[in-house]
């Protein structure tokens, strides 16, 4: 008899719930099969296992990117910690088979098995033990995490095996254990019956718990999944026999597919965009705060000290870490991208009313929302960014006289651009000094702000620019926008450029802004610069007033580059070594 060996409190508490029944169970240290597909509790703790672990999670995850978040390896920001892979090997483009190491590798077929291994079991349950919508939740679940686990794989390796059952050595045939990949196009189809089936078979919400995926979760995930297909169609190349890329025309129905399932979460989810107060940037920053349900369709829950994170440990500014802190520093070009309030026009773009004297205020609120500038108030204390103090023409750069408590130099940790990232960082009347582990902010893996935004990109994709205008104004209203709401001074590429932008600030930090570019195919221009930031020096005068001026500085030692091969990850020759039949993809 097989024994699954699981450790119940530690996923369990993945899971908020109001039925206690579980606590009553016994130890489940040694739980033979028959155990657990005979009694719902035990089940369900084998099913959160499979949830925690998941790749979908941003907030948790510091070294798939060597050293930071996620969002450390996009254009967005750069790491902090000079001595990490991501600055001396990733961000650089110096990666790849030679070394067998590269970002965000997940090659994910032990859980794949997994779930093939419950859905194997879940179709068998007689209803002793699962009523039948019960069972049918379950095997909802089942079908949604083979989906993400499938979409994880290709938007990093282009086609895969598709498994879709437990193998077993000891009879599944010999060349079933050794696949070949499959194409791209069958892959993401593959994902898109999954999504299909997950959503026919969940539940709308969930009753009495939080942290499990509801029917709209799967329509999300088909949303997303069919905007990259589309994407990868209409900007990429097949090569490898379609083993690599999607033939372009199929484009237009994968933009499609994206566009209903869209359509159908606004129209039917019971969803809102959080609108909770009245200043649009406290507004923004407290969405991801607040932990409501106005928009969150999926999400993964944390708890303070028994399950939590270290997003506040590792990203605070400066003076106000226990260990660590600043672990990305956005950079210039992503400040540059946020427009001005009174013209609706990008700093750079002629007449916008940037004023250089004061470049972080009349700006898009989401800044603020987003990003800490010099003097901003975090925990009941203004932000200290400035490098230094000139008095009567002469620069003091000394702590405590000169340079700011959280500026340039002050530290080695502390911000390498002159901003620090706000989103997602708890708030409070003064200093809070997090923890390690006590962070306790759910990650958003799903929120309708991105449907919003995925369906204006398949509109605008499709040539229907009305309709991408009706769905882009909605998000720049919640923005605080006031002027441009549906982009009206753009049209045809243009258009679609500032639909890109809003995606671009409208999900900063949140784990989307290196996919999209790489699934645009613009990544070799986007990932390819020189990162700027801004030293800011504070002025003070005769009579003691305070005022600052601010210089734009290269911020990174080497630029970032990113070669047309790293639009695909490489397999990996470990795995080619194991499975023969596994072709590596081009360029390694």
């Amino acid at each position: 008899m097989k024994r699954i060996n699981i450790i119940f409190a530690l996923f369990a508490l993945a899971f908020i719930t109001c039925d206690d029944d579980f606590l009553n169970e016994p130890p489940l240290d040694r739980i033979t099969e028959n155990d657990v597909w005979s009694d719902k509790a035990l089940m369900d703790t084998y099913f959160f296992k499979i949830y925690d672990r998941m790749p979908w999670d941003y907030l948790e995850s510091f070294w798939d990117v060597g050293g930071c978040q996620r969002d450390g390896i996009s254009d967005l920001a750069r790491g902090t910690y000079t001595w990490t892979a991501l600055l001396n090997q990733y961000r650089p483009g110096i990666w790849g088979t030679a070394n067998n190491t590269w970002p965000l590798d997940w090659w994910g077929y032990d859980i794949i098995w997994k779930i093939n291994y419950s859905i194997e079991n879940l179709e068998q349950i007689p209803t002793s033990v699962l009523t039948v919508e019960e069972r049918n939740n379950r095997l909802g679940e089942m079908h949604f995490l083979r989906a993400y686990c499938y979409f994880a794989l290709a938007k990093r390796y282009g086609g895969v095996p598709i498994i879709l059952v437990p193998q077993n050595p000891d009879v599944t045939p010999q060349e079933e254990l050794f696949p070949s990949r499959n194409t791209e196009k069958e892959v993401y189809d593959q994902i898109l019956s999954d999504s299909q089936a997950a959503f026919d078979l969940l539940p709308n919400r969930w009753a009495s718990q939080k942290g499990r995926a509801s029917k709209w979760a799967a329509k999300s995930l088909e949303s997303r999944a069919a905007l990259y297909a589309g994407s990868i169609a209409k900007y990429g190349t097949v090569q490898l026999d379609g083993v690599m890329g999607i033939p372009a025309s199929n484009a237009d129905a994968y933009y499609q597919t994206s566009l209903s399932a869209s359509q159908t979460i606004i129209a039917e989810g019971g969803y809102s965009l959080f609108n909770q107060y009245s200043d649009p940037a406290t507004n923004y920053a407290n969405l991801f705060l607040d932990e409501t349900d106005d928009e969150a369709i999926f999400t993964k829950i944390w708890i303070p000290f028994e399950k939590g994170h270290e997003y506040d440990l590792h990203n605070v500014p400066f003076s106000y870490r226990l260990d660590w802190g600043a672990s990305m520093s956005p950079t210039k070009q992503l400040v540059d991208s946020y427009e001005v309030l009174s013209t609706g026009l990008l700093p750079s773009e002629s007449g916008s009313g940037y004023d250089e004297n004061n470049p972080w205020e009349n700006r898009d609120p989401r800044l603020k929302g987003t990003i800490l500038t010099n003097n901003d108030i975090f925990q009941g204390e203004p932000v200290h960014i400035w490098y230094g103090t000139e008095r009567d023409g002469s620069i003091d750069t000394g702590s405590g006289t000169g340079i700011g408590k959280d500026g340039l130099g002050i530290h080695p940790d502390a911000t390498k651009t002159g901003f620090y990232v706000r989103k997602y960082l708890e708030d409070g009347d003064s200093p809070l000094f997090v923890p390690q582990y006590y962070s306790g902010q759910d990650c958003l893996i799903f929120r309708l702000g991105e449907t919003y935004l995925n369906a204006a990109e398949a509109a605008i994709e499709l040539g229907i620019e009305a309709s991408a205008r009706d769905y882009i104004e909605v998000i720049r209203t919640r923005a605080g926008l006031q002027q441009n709401l549906r982009l009206e001074p753009y049209s045809g590429t243009e258009l679609r450029d500032r639909i890109r932008n809003e995606r671009k600030l409208e999900l900063a930090f949140e784990d989307h802004r290196y996919w999209d570019v790489r699934r645009w195919r613009i990544a070799t221009e986007a990932l390819s610069i020189q990162v700027e930031g801004v030293r800011t020096l504070r002025h003070i005068d005769a009579a003691g007033n305070e005022t600052f001026t601010y210089e734009t500085f290269d911020a990174e030692a080497l630029p970032m580059s990113f070669d047309q091969r790293h639009y695909y990850l490489p397999i990996g020759q470990n795995r080619v070594n194991n499975n023969p039949n596994l072709i590596e993809n081009v360029g390694y």
